[in-house]
């Protein structure tokens, strides 16, 4: 069965990709800016020295003399075989620099997901079961916050007050140079509005399954208030709070663009920007089709999990 669904979300998400490839291709080429330039290394002081004849002879190399229907062709059939070519800029191997990227990402991604689920359905879950009281009002004021809280404003507050006020995590910088430690402030800056978000879904689920016959029924049968939380109540409030978690894994893949440049980390964010304002065009088609990929994955995932938590959603 699961088998099945994987085979089938993977056909579906051929025709996805294909178009997400081609608009990447299209965008690529409409950003401004020469490529050939970019290429030849040049600012706006040394271009008045280069002849027309270099540029032709850069653009003859890189391929850019061709029509674009062949340009684009050429592109997504190396793509497939992964093979995403050389950077104009950089002259290096645009894969190995994806790779070299990608473990700095999935680490943020990795340890933002892991924090904002267990502090979302904590205070999702401790705010149904004492509705009402202090700590609902608490964990209510705290979602709302969260929500509000534009991401790239709250991780500069955490640099000003835990490491320029008091230095107890490092301002920036990649892992290679702080260890783990480096990773602390981004991930609490970028987890800040999916736990919210999960903790507001997790609340409302809760409430509304709790209020539910089989939930009355469970506790006439003298069951324990644990069994019937635990057992019933929290496994079927589950459906709407993985929709949400899986919406914020894909928004988190997006958002951790800005996250890695404010916080100099070496990962896709920091690598797509610098392709943007390098104009390295093959550099950024192939991080944002990475980035792409990752998207229609998560949902996947989530599908997966579906099938694994509801049986009903496996009939």
């Amino acid at each position: 069965m699961i088998l099945t669904v994987i085979a089938r979300r993977i056909v579906f998400a051929i025709p996805s990709l294909l178009g997400v490839a081609t608009l990447i291709f299209i965008l690529g080429h409409l950003t401004p800016g020469d490529p050939a330039v970019a290429a030849l290394g040049l600012d706006s002081e040394s271009f008045t020295y280069v002849t027309e004849e270099d540029l032709i002879r850069v653009r003859e190399e890189l391929g850019l003399n061709q029509p674009l229907i062949q340009q684009y062709v050429g592109w997504i059939w190396r793509a497939v075989q992964g093979d995403f070519g050389r950077s104009y800029v950089q002259s290096a191997d645009i894969a190995e620099m994806i790779l070299k990227a990608l473990p700095t990402t999935l680490m943020l991604i990795s340890f933002t997901m892991v924090v904002a689920i267990v502090t979302g359905m904590a205070i999702g879950i401790l705010s149904a079961v004492y509705r009402g009281r202090a700590g609902d009002i608490i964990a209510r004021m705290i979602a709302i916050i969260g929500v509000s809280t534009p991401t790239f404003w709250f991780a500069l507050i955490l640099i000003w007050t835990l490491a320029y006020q008091v230095p107890i995590f490092p301002m920036n910088g990649p892992v290679s140079d702080h260890g783990l430690i480096a990773m602390v402030l981004p991930t609490l800056a970028i987890a800040l509005h999916p736990a919210a978000l999960i903790a507001r879904m997790m609340r409302s689920s809760m409430l509304d399954v709790l209020s539910q016959d089989m939930i009355r029924t469970a506790t006439a049968k003298g069951l324990t208030r644990r069994r019937v939380f635990l057992g019933h109540a929290l496994r079927n409030a589950l459906n709407p709070v993985i929709t949400v978690v899986g919406f914020q894994l894909a928004n988190l893949i997006g958002g951790a663009v800005a996250i890695e440049f404010i916080f100099s980390l070496p990962g896709l964010g920091s690598l797509l920007i610098d392709s943007i304002v390098e104009k390295d065009i093959l550099v950024l088609q192939a991080t944002v089709l990475v980035i792409g990929v990752a998207f229609i994955l998560s949902n996947l995932v989530v599908d997966l999990l579906y099938l694994i938590v509801d049986p009903r959603v496996r009939a």
